[in-house]
C-alpha cells in the first residue's frame, strides 16, 4: 500500500507542472518537452504527455534543439532517446494544434543534421526512419 502511495505521489508531483506547461508560458515546449524526456527515461507513460505530444509536430524539435548541446546532439544514445518523441510528434499529423508546426521544416532541418554527425550505424538507421516516417505523415501537407 506504501509503494502505491508513493508511486501516486510521485505521478503526481510530474502531473501538476506538466499541466501548467501546456500554456503560453512555453511557447517553444521546452519544459513540457524535457518532462517528456524525463518520464521516458524512467520507463513512464503518463497519459497528459503521451497525448499531447502528437499536437506538439515541429515544436518538439525546436525544444530539443534549445534543450541539447552541439556535443550532446552528437551522442548516439540521447539521439536515440528523442527519436521516438519525435516520430510521436508527427504520428497524428490533423491533431496537431498549430498550422506552422505541421510542417516539419526544423524537424527534417535537425534529422538531417544528426545524419551528418552521428557515425554510430544503427543510429544512422534510426534516424533514417524518423526521416522517412515524418515525411510519409507530413506528405499531405507539404504537397
Amino acid at each position: 500500500m506504501r509503494v502505491f502511495v508513493t508511486l501516486c505521489s510521485v505521478l503526481l508531483t510530474f502531473a501538476i507542472p506538466l499541466s501548467v506547461q501546456l500554456d503560453e508560458a512555453d511557447p517553444y515546449s521546452v519544459e513540457f518537452v524535457r518532462s517528456a524526456l524525463r518520464l521516458h527515461s524512467q520507463g513512464i507513460y503518463f497519459s497528459v504527455v503521451e497525448k499531447n505530444i502528437p499536437r506538439r509536430g515541429d515544436q518538439i524539435s525546436i525544444a530539443l534543439l534549445k534543450i541539447f548541446t552541439d556535443d550532446e546532439l552528437s551522442n548516439p544514445q540521447i539521439v536515440r532517446s528523442f527519436l521516438p518523441l519525435i516520430q510521436k510528434s508527427f504520428s497524428q499529423p490533423d491533431a496537431i494544434s498549430m498550422d506552422v508546426d505541421k510542417k516539419p521544416r526544423v524537424t527534417l532541418f535537425l534529422l538531417k543534421y544528426l545524419q551528418r554527425n552521428i557515425s554510430d550505424v544503427q543510429t544512422q538507421r534510426d534516424i533514417e526512419e524518423t526521416i522517412k516516417f515524418v515525411q510519409e505523415k507530413a506528405a499531405p501537407i507539404l504537397s
